[in-house]
């Protein structure tokens, strides 16, 4: 299992260092309350979580749902930026992009908007005898 678990080590890592180079704050699963202060006056980060597994067909591998939240405010070139994501974890090892989603949020307690992208990928993790 130690190959396994070395696959995903790298894999998470290639992920964060591909986020990394848009120099914003990465997050991994959430904001934390306190690091979301430092955000109010300019709202643009990346955070990525990790999700459900789920066996694959051939029976060697998992797939896990991988997303990323990209915030911003203020910013026209949010599909570009979208693109810029995708390619920046295209080189990850068996990692396919599936979607993006577009939200606009409120922040709380103000009548300010901050757009959300939740870009979907499928991460496949090879185990056992592979």
């Amino acid at each position: 299992m130690s190959k396994t678990h070395d696959f995903m080590d790298k894999q998470l890592h290639l992920i964060y260092q591909g986020l990394t180079t848009f120099g914003l704050p990465v997050y991994e699963d959430e904001i934390a309350p306190d690091e979301e202060k430092s955000l109010l006056d300019d709202y643009h980060c990346l955070v990525y979580e990790t999700g459900p597994m789920s066996k694959n067909r051939d029976m060697k591998t998992v797939s896990q749902v991988l997303t990323v939240y990209y915030y911003c405010e203020n910013r026209d070139d949010i599909d570009k930026r979208t693109i810029d994501i995708v390619d920046a974890l295209d080189g990850v090892p068996r990692l396919e992009f599936i979607r993006t989603q577009k939200q606009r949020l409120q922040k709380k307690d103000t009548d300010q908007f901050v757009d959300r992208v939740i870009l979907t990928f499928a991460r496949v993790i090879p185990y056992g005898k592979c």
